[in-house]
């Protein structure tokens, strides 16, 4: 059951926005499942194919309410390689 995924997140109603994580946040709860046998109480999907894995991850996903901290890292890390990145002299 926690494994598929029929209807896409971003067109399926039952996949919520959390009202303060990252806008390709979502996640659907299931409010009949038994945790104490190991069901799952609630589902994450990321838009952008980045989920978190951990909780301080999940974290992170919510504290970031206008962008995916993990896209935004890659986007950092790229820049300051850049500028340490010696230009070629002609």
């Amino acid at each position: 059951m926690a494994g598929t995924i029929e209807t896409h997140p971003s067109e399926n109603s039952n996949w919520r926005k959390h009202k303060n994580a990252c806008p390709f946040y979502r996640e659907r709860w299931f409010p009949c499942n038994d945790v104490a046998a190991g069901e799952p109480m609630y589902q994450v999907f990321c838009l952008k194919g980045t989920p978190p894995i951990t909780a301080e991850e999940q974290e992170k996903c919510f504290r970031s309410k206008m962008c995916c901290w993990r896209l935004a890292n890659k986007k950092q890390a790229a820049e300051k390689a850049a500028e340490e990145t010696p230009l070629a002299s002609h």
